[in-house]
């Protein structure tokens, strides 16, 4: 072996490991000295937290495909004047009732929102906490920020897996996530946008902050007060753009959107 291969295979082998799996299990037993392990890196140490919560959050979507079959195609109450309608437009409206069955809409659809939720909102709530930790004069990169919220989210894997077994168990979706289930479903105004905003609220939710709570401290080594007001004020903002589309949707005639983000 010549010298540059011997320098090339070196080098390969200091290359950082993006997977870290193992430190999934350390994080339950022993999150600050993870968490402190996990912001010390420079690197991209992200990707196995995701993996994970994309996988579960595909298979939740899987979970509950069944039952939004059997849903979509039962025929509801039909419009008033329905029986005015032509033939053709009878035909046209309850061929449009079934299409709801089709696969795109049970399986692709739902997944493509977990997924693109999940990934959107890790991404900015990473940004949102480095700008805030940031202005509270904290020197750590934005990559740091992106490892953490990363990692603090696995409890996050949890929620989704006892979401499946709840669904399994019950043969049905989970109507009122979260503490949403305080405010009346047919809440209107500010308060259909409060009962949207507490379905995100629950104990995964609160684990999750505290973990950006503990992980920000050897990041950013500001004192408390600062870092997690900072944390506090990052997973609000959140939480409040997390609440707008849920509510536009009701605004729109009581649409379900897939809940897709892990917060």
């Amino acid at each position: 072996m010549t010298e540059a291969e011997m320098e090339a295979t070196l080098n390969r082998s200091k290359k950082p490991r993006p997977l870290h799996f193992e430190w999934v299990p350390a994080l339950f037993f022993r999150p600050a000295r993870t968490l402190k392990t996990i912001v010390e890196r420079d690197h991209p140490v992200w990707l196995a937290p995701m993996l994970i919560l994309s996988v579960l959050a595909i298979l939740l979507v899987l979970v509950g495909a069944p039952i939004r079959t059997e849903q979509a195609q039962q025929v509801g109450e039909l419009p008033p004047d329905f029986q005015y309608w032509g033939p053709e437009q009878q035909e046209e409206y309850l061929a449009a009732q079934g299409n709801k069955a089709n696969p795109i809409f049970i399986y692709l659809f739902p997944a493509l929102g977990s997924l693109i939720g999940i990934w959107l909102s890790w991404f900015l709530l990473g940004s949102i906490l480095h700008l805030a930790l940031t202005l509270s004069g904290s020197r750590g990169s934005s990559g740091q920020a992106i490892n953490l919220v990363a990692w603090a989210s696995i409890p996050i894997a949890l929620r989704f897996i006892i979401q499946a077994i709840a669904i399994s168990a019950n043969h049905s979706l989970i109507q009122s996530a979260g503490v949403s289930g305080f405010i009346a479903a047919d809440a209107e105004g500010f308060s259909a946008f409060i009962r949207t905003l507490l379905g995100f609220v629950d104990i995964y939710w609160i684990w999750q902050v505290v973990l950006l709570m503990i992980g920000v401290l050897p990041l950013t080594g500001l004192a408390r007060g600062k870092a997690w007001t900072a944390v506090l004020t990052s997973a609000l903002l959140l939480l409040i753009l997390q609440s707008v589309p849920g509510y536009v949707a009701s605004l729109l005639g009581g649409l379900s959107l897939t809940r897709g983000f892990f917060f």
